[in-house]
Parts: structure tokens; C-alpha cells; sequence
């Protein structure tokens, strides 16, 4: 009895060969294929320029966040202006400029038990509470007496030392504000000023105002604080420029 073995037909070799060369190719093309270099270099190219293109966009978004942040700040200023007016018969209170010669605290401790700041007995304590509550987040600062806040220096000017347009009227009451929504009362200055104010009595040009208004803080804006207690962001330009009769600072001027 034949073997079963011997029953079957034979496959001539060069078809074995062509089947086994098949079989082989087939599971190499199945096999997952690395990138080539030229690929690679292609793929970090295309990622380095959607970074590029992103990432301003991303600044932008962040700095324009930190600028609504600083506005909410400004308007919490500007009601404790306010609730102090109401309780000082619309006097407002003096920033450092004129606040030793009488007696008086700057605008920042006059407002403050009104903005919810603290209680603070010791320097280190109202540096922490001028910190946390007199400060932009785009312009981080720890020293206290580099102010990145400042109160307009008209509502404290007094006509027989001072120097200024509209002399010898004066402002140092909100009754005398005649458009207190177009006159400035605290804007964002330069801490390296050590001021907690804005001589704006003193500027004859933009150039001037630039020295101490951080009109850049924002990107191309600052935000200022109006006497009515509400806030924009504004070009400098848009807040004094002599050349077009622009000047919300003068409360004689702002129109």
C-alpha cells in the first residue's frame, strides 16, 4: 500500500521558491515603515511654525486677561474713592505730593478700610496689604513704595504753591469735577517713579506724559480710572495730546 505521502502531486521547485518569496513580501509590507529623516525634519518644521503662529495669539490672549484683571482692580478703587467721598463731604483724599504737609495719609491708606484691605499695624503689614490690594498683575512689584497705581495731582493743587492751568481754581471736592466722567483719577504709572501720583500740572508734550503714565502696559493701551469710578483702556494719546487740544487730566479742560 502506497503511503499517502507518495500520492501527492510534487510542486516543482521554482514554484516553491516564487511562493515562499511571496509570502516573505507580503509580511514585509505589513510591517509598520519608520520615518525617513527628510520626513522627520519635515514634521518639526510644520510644528515650529504652528508654534510660531500660535503663540503670539496665546500672549495676546494672556495680556488681554491680565488688562480685564487690572480694570476689575481700577473699579474697586474707584468705589472706595467714592464711599470715602461720601463720608468726608466729597473731599478727596491726598496722595503724597501734598499729604505730609497736612497731616493726612496718602489716597492709598485713606481708602483703604474702605476697599476691605486688612487691618495693618507695621510696615511689613501694609506692604503686604498695599500688595495684594494696589497692584497689576502685569507689572508685579513687592517694594510698596513703587506704586503702579497713581491719583491725578489736580484734586489735591493748591493755587498759592502750586503751578498749573486754571489756576487758582481748584477740585479738591467732587462737586467742583464738572465732568467726571471725562476727567481722570487714577492711571497706571511707573513704579521707578516712587510716586503714587501724576504731576500732569508739569507736562507741556506726549513726551512728558510717557515719562510717567506706563501707557504701554497693555500692550498699546493703558486703563484708566475716571472720577465717576468706571475704567478704560485708552491710548495716551487719547488721554493728552496738546497738539489736539486732548487733556482729561485738567479738569478745567477734560471734555
Amino acid at each position: 500500500m502506497q503511503s499517502i505521502n507518495c500520492l501527492r502531486p510534487k510542486v516543482p521547485l521554482s514554484r516553491r521558491s516564487d511562493r515562499i518569496q511571496k509570502v516573505y513580501l507580503d509580511g514585509v509590507s505589513r510591517r509598520p515603515r519608520g520615518f525617513t529623516l527628510v520626513e522627520l525634519l519635515v514634521v518639526i518644521a510644520i510644528i515650529g511654525v504652528l508654534i510660531g503662529l500660535l503663540l503670539p495669539a496665546v500672549q495676546s490672549a494672556r495680556e488681554a486677561a491680565r488688562r480685564i484683571e487690572c480694570g476689575s482692580t481700577m473699579r474697586q478703587i474707584g468705589i472706595a474713592f467714592h464711599l470715602y467721598l461720601d463720608v468726608h463731604q466729597g473731599e478727596f483724599p491726598r496722595s503724597t505730593h501734598s499729604s505730609a504737609a497736612h497731616r493726612e495719609p496718602g489716597w492709598a491708606k485713606s481708602i483703604a478700610p474702605f476697599i476691605e484691605a486688612g487691618n495693618w499695624k507695621t510696615a511689613d503689614d501694609w506692604a503686604a496689604v498695599f500688595n495684594q490690594t494696589y497692584r497689576c498683575s502685569s507689572r508685579p512689584e513687592t517694594d510698596p513704595r513703587r506704586a503702579t497705581y497713581g491719583m491725578n495731582v489736580y484734586y489735591e493743587l493748591d493755587p498759592r504753591s502750586d503751578d498749573y492751568e486754571g489756576r487758582p481754581g481748584t477740585w479738591r471736592t467732587l462737586q467742583k469735577v464738572r465732568k467726571t466722567s471725562r476727567t481722570i483719577l487714577v492711571a497706571e504709572v511707573n513704579p521707578e517713579s516712587y510716586a503714587d501720583h501724576v504731576m500732569c500740572n508739569y507736562w507741556a508734550g506726549v513726551k512728558d506724559a510717557e515719562n510717567e503714565i506706563d501707557h504701554t502696559r497693555h500692550g498699546t493701551v493703558s486703563n484708566y480710572l475716571f472720577v465717576d469710578a468706571h475704567v478704560e483702556p485708552l491710548a495716551l494719546t487719547d488721554t493728552f495730546d496738546p497738539d489736539q487740544k486732548i487733556n482729561l487730566w485738567n479738569p478745567s479742560l477734560a471734555r
